[in-house]
C-alpha cells in the first residue's frame, strides 16, 4: 500500500452541541472552518430508535457540503452526496437526484479537499476494503473524522435501500428485517463514499467506516453491504478536524431513549 500524504498537523475543535452546534455563521466556505468541518443532521442513534422524520431540507444540507450520506424523510431510501449532488437511492432500485424541499432526518456531509491517497488492489471482500481504509487511518491519526472517496472502475457491489415507513415507527434494526431490499450489481464502476468517526464519537454515529455506494452512470446506489474487485482503485481521504451537529428540536427526539451503540446495531443488521 502507498500512502501520499499532502497535508498534516491539524488541530480539533472541541465539540459543541446545540440546536446548531458549534458556530456555523461565522465560518466561511471561502477556504475557512466551515469546509474542514463534518456537518451531521442528528445523531446515528435517533435514526436507529426510529425518529425518521426530517427537519433539515437538501436545499440547505447542500450548504454545508458536496460529499456524504444519510437518508431521507420516514427513511425513504439512502443517500449518497457526491460532487456537490445529492443522490436518493430508493427501495425500487432507482435513483434519483433529491429534491431540493426533501427534508433530513440524518446525514453527515463535507466539502471534499484530497489530504492523502493510497492506491487499493485486489480487494475480495467489504472487510477487506476497510481493513485497507483503516490501515491507512491509523497510519495518519485514527482519533480524527475523515471521509474518503473511492472511484472503482470495474466492481461486484451488494447494496440495500430502505422502503418508507409509517408511523408508528419500528425502530431501523426491527424495519430493515421486513423492509431492506438489496441490490447485486456486477462489472460496473462507480464511487464509494465513506466517513469514518473514531471510537469516541460512538454516542454521535457509527464508529469505524459508513460506507455508501452510486454507479457512475448514477442509476444504481445505496448502502454498501458487500463489495469485491480485482481492479487498481485510488481512494483519496480527507481529514476534517471540526464537527457540527445541527439537533432536532422534535417530542420525540427530545424524549426518547438514545443510550445504544450504533456501530453494534449496524452491524447485526448488515450481517
Amino acid at each position: 500500500m502507498k500512502a501520499i500524504i499532502k497535508r498534516a498537523g491539524i488541530a480539533i475543535q472541541a465539540l459543541a452541541i446545540g440546536t446548531v452546534c458549534g458556530c456555523r455563521d461565522s465560518y466561511s466556505t471561502d477556504g475557512g472552518a466551515e469546509r474542514e468541518t463534518m456537518y451531521q443532521v442528528s445523531t446515528l442513534q435517533s435514526l436507529m430508535v426510529g425518529n425518521y422524520d426530517g427537519f433539515v431540507s437538501v436545499s440547505e444540507l447542500r450548504g454545508h457540503g458536496n460529499i456524504g450520506l444519510g437518508t431521507f424523510q420516514r427513511a425513504d431510501g439512502e443517500m449518497i452526496v457526491l460532487d456537490g449532488t445529492v443522490y436518493q437511492a430508493r427501495s425500487d432500485g432507482s435513483v434519483l437526484v433529491a429534491d431540493d424541499s426533501l427534508d433530513v432526518p440524518f446525514a453527515t456531509v463535507t466539502f471534499f479537499d484530497s489530504d492523502f491517497a493510497c492506491t487499493i488492489e485486489n480487494v475480495r471482500s467489504l472487510d477487506e476494503l476497510t481493513g485497507w481504509l483503516t490501515e491507512t487511518v491509523q497510519a495518519n491519526g485514527q482519533n480524527l473524522i475523515y471521509i474518503a472517496r473511492i472511484d472503482v472502475q470495474d466492481c461486484n457491489v451488494l447494496v440495500r435501500s430502505v422502503v418508507p415507513q409509517d408511523k408508528p415507527c419500528r425502530p431501523l434494526a426491527q424495519a430493515l428485517l421486513t423492509d431492506q431490499c438489496c441490490f447485486t450489481y456486477n462489472g460496473t464502476g462507480g464511487t464509494i463514499v465513506a466517513v469514518y468517526f473514531p471510537k469516541f464519537f460512538n454516542m454521535q454515529n457509527a464508529t469505524g467506516w459508513h460506507c455508501h455506494f452510486i454507479s457512475g452512470d448514477r442509476t444504481k446506489g445505496g448502502h454498501l453491504l458487500g463489495f469485491s474487485s480485482a481492479a487498481p482503485m485510488e481512494a483519496h481521504f480527507d481529514r476534517t478536524p471540526y464537527f457540527n451537529m445541527y439537533m432536532p428540536q422534535s417530542d420525540d427526539f427530545a424524549r426518547c431513549d438514545l443510550d445504544c451503540d450504533s456501530h453494534e446495531d449496524i452491524v447485526t443488521v448488515e450481517k
